[in-house]
């Protein structure tokens, strides 16, 4: 389903992501690359979601749902987001007694949320894949 553009444009991300976080350590490295390349291929996804609609091939049914599943993947890649964003707060206010009670956590712990939060994002793009691959079946006449 992916184009050699797709790839290239992922792969280049890669690299990029790895220049560009060079005073992050090796965890924030790789987990903002996880959130990065997931999005980039959700969005490629929901492009040729899009595409197949505004073709014709995708009934509005069938878009509907894709939003739906799409949907769980934006809430699951926000929630990760999020987590990444406290634990660099954390991170730059270890142990603050003053600080607000979310930058008070063992950074460890938090690795372990965001670990799990960016575990659950590559099964939620295999769904949306699997979608769009039993969309591929041509819809129904006038069913648009």
């Amino acid at each position: 389903m992916r184009t050699p553009h797709a790839r290239i444009a992922v792969l280049l991300l890669l690299l990029a992501s790895s220049f560009l976080l060079p005073s992050c350590d090796s965890f924030e490295r790789n987990a903002y690359r996880t959130l990065k390349v997931t999005k980039v291929e959700y969005e490629l996804l929901q492009e040729h979601a899009a595409r197949a609609y505004l073709a014709g091939r995708l009934t509005e049914e069938r878009w509907n749902r894709f939003a739906v599943a799409g949907n769980r993947f934006i809430a699951a890649h926000t929630l990760a987001a999020d987590l990444m964003k406290t634990y660099q707060e954390v991170r730059r206010a270890p142990g603050s007694p003053l600080g607000p009670p979310e930058l008070r956590q063992d950074p460890r712990a938090l690795e372990a949320k965001i670990t799990a939060a960016l575990a659950a994002l590559p099964p939620l793009l295999v769904d949306l894949r699997a979608l769009l691959a039993a969309f591929e079946q041509p819809a129904p006449a006038g069913a648009r």
